[in-house]
């Protein structure tokens, strides 16, 4: 089988810090044959990249990001053309969706259109640009209305799409493949004394670790004035926050440097060791779909506190591996002192999220699952 994928994710072009590309060469040898054409702006002009004998990514190469759907197009018929594909999926069902509609209706093929997120009903995201989301919402219900197959990673959106008229056998509930075996590690002691004197940390502080990038919806604002309280109540405690700040310096302008440590980016195998250094794991989000950080910390047998959305009430058990709260920083630091105060509880949670998350999220069966995908939607236009 062979799938055109549409995408805005540039990192298929090659990351060494995330395992994106690691993953799609996974899905390709499974598919047998993967095409991705993804946004790329023309000032960091890119050439095709051959990662594998079944997996090419294609750039775009735009000179602005709102022609992307009409670069996508064009790209995407010239892969056709050379190598007539079976099926078409799209990543969102916004920006990639529609020249996924457009190339069903030119080509005949079916269409899959992935969303990876709370979209239709959330009014958080509609806040974060009002009109222009509100438009995209329209955009979006046309697009999932004229879609052969849904992937969608809560069974909350899924009734979404029902909702919308669309036929409960076409829609699949399922979240981007983590790898929890590769967190399902123990770090040598060395390695975590190695990395609090790294970061200045005492070797009995509690820690509270955050992985990801401060986009919007993260309400890192939250989480600062969080552990500001938490740091009132227990002054040994550190917030050690793992990612790219160097595009949102209102954060370290902000964050207290005596308590609140920046790792920068860091390359995605040395994980393991940064949620090691974790007596919890903490989450601010106003919103997402399945926070892949959250089913990592669990992994690595991490207890997580998380204000409540939809993607946390997915993974977080409440109560047994872990606490979700209110969306406020008194919750917050309420519940992440409950924990970083108590860590015969918190070492208990962390191995109940470990036993839970190996099973519901196996990374081998998870994958085959998105492959199965693909069979469905040829198998539900035939």
């Amino acid at each position: 089988m062979r799938v055109l994928m549409i995408s805005l994710d540039g990192s298929l072009l090659g990351d060494p810090h995330g395992d994106t590309v690691r993953r799609h060469i996974e899905y390709a040898r499974r598919i047998g044959n993967l095409a991705i054409v993804t946004y790329n702006p023309a000032s960091e002009r890119k050439t095709p990249r051959r990662f594998s004998g079944e997996l090419t990514v294609y750039p775009t190469n735009v000179p602005t990001p709102y022609l992307f759907p009409w670069y996508a197009v064009r790209v995407a018929r010239s892969v056709h053309r050379e190598q007539p594909a079976d099926v078409i999926t799209t990543q969102d069902p916004f920006a990639t969706g529609p020249v996924g509609l457009w190339l069903k209706w030119r080509t005949g093929l079916p269409l899959n259109v992935q969303s990876h997120s709370t979209f239709f009903t959330n009014p958080d995201w509609i806040a974060e640009r009002p009109l222009r989301n509100r438009l995209l919402r329209l955009i979006g219900k046309f697009v999932v209305q004229r879609a052969d197959t849904h992937r969608v990673l809560t069974d909350y959106e899924k009734d979404v799409y029902v909702r919308l008229g669309i036929p409960a056998e076409r829609i699949t509930v399922l979240n981007v493949p983590v790898p929890v075996e590769n967190f399902n590690v123990e770090v040598p002691d060395e390695r975590r004394i190695e990395l609090r004197r790294a970061l200045d940390i005492i070797p009995d502080a509690p820690v509270a670790v955050w992985v990801g990038l401060p986009v919007k919806f993260k309400h890192m604002e939250l989480l600062l004035d969080a552990f500001a309280l938490v740091h009132a109540a227990l002054p040994a405690a550190r917030l050690v926050l793992v990612g790219d700040f160097s595009d949102y310096p209102q954060y370290v302008r902000c964050a207290d440097p005596d308590y609140v440590c920046f790792t920068g980016r860091i390359p995605h195998e040395d994980l393991p060791a940064y949620y090691a250094l974790a007596d919890v794991y903490v989450h601010s989000s106003r919103y997402e779909g399945v926070p892949r950080v959250l089913i990592e910390a669990l992994a690595s047998a991490r207890p997580v506190v998380s204000t409540r959305h939809v993607g946390s009430e997915t993974i977080v058990r409440d109560g047994e591996t872990g606490l979700l709260c209110d969306h406020t920083p008194r919750a917050l630091a309420d519940a992440a002192l409950v924990l970083l105060t108590d860590p015969d509880r918190a070492q208990a949670m962390g191995q109940a999220g470990r036993e839970d998350v190996l099973v519901r999220y196996a990374y081998e069966r998870q994958m085959n699952a998105i492959v199965d995908t693909y069979r469905a939607t040829l198998d539900a236009r035939r």
